[in-house]
């Protein structure tokens, strides 16, 4: 009786963290087999209180839902998502952040014509087999001063149909064609 009495007194934690003020023999089978079998023992989401929503809407012009989950670590990141659409607050989202300038003017430029058109650095990375090149190696290859890797670069600017131009002072950009 008194392992259905903490059940009922903690009915808002998941069974993993219930499982951790039962006795230790309880399996987390066993204490959802109970919880399925017994009235009111059911998980039960706890209304979110004016502090939670408080905190949703300082963190979310710069957190997404996982890092909230963080900071609200008995809210899922899913229950985080719902309560923010219901309040109207638009959570962080790691695509509208600016894009890093790494300091390599074909691979930045590259990068920034893959963001207009909605490619993410691994997905173009992936869609042109260059390894990660885009995604991170342009960046450390620019800090150490190695220059860019061309056979990654003319595989980004055949694919986006463009061409290298090499101006009268040595120095190549890109011809976007259709700009």
């Amino acid at each position: 009786m008194a392992e259905i009495e903490i059940m009922r007194r903690n009915r808002h934690l998941r069974t993993a963290e219930l499982q951790a003020l039962l006795p230790p023999h309880r399996s987390r089978s066993s204490i959802q087999g109970k919880r399925d079998k017994t009235e009111g023992l059911g998980y039960r989401r706890l209304p979110w209180t004016s502090g939670e929503d408080e905190e949703l809407r300082r963190s979310a012009p710069t957190k997404g839902a996982t890092a909230i989950h963080h900071i609200l670590p008995h809210r899922s990141p899913w229950e985080i998502s719902l309560r923010a659409r219901a309040l109207g607050i638009k959570l962080f989202n790691y695509h509208e952040k600016p894009l890093a300038i790494i300091g390599e003017p074909l691979a930045d430029a590259i990068r920034a014509r893959a963001r207009e058109d909605g490619l993410s650095m691994r997905g173009l990375d992936c869609e042109l087999n260059t390894g990660g090149y885009f995604t991170n190696v342009a960046a450390l290859r620019a800090r150490r001063g190695s220059g860019p890797y061309m056979p990654a670069i003319r595989k980004a600017v055949e694919f986006f149909e463009a061409e290298l131009v090499t101006g009268p002072d040595g120095t190549i950009t890109i011809d976007w064609k259709d700009e």
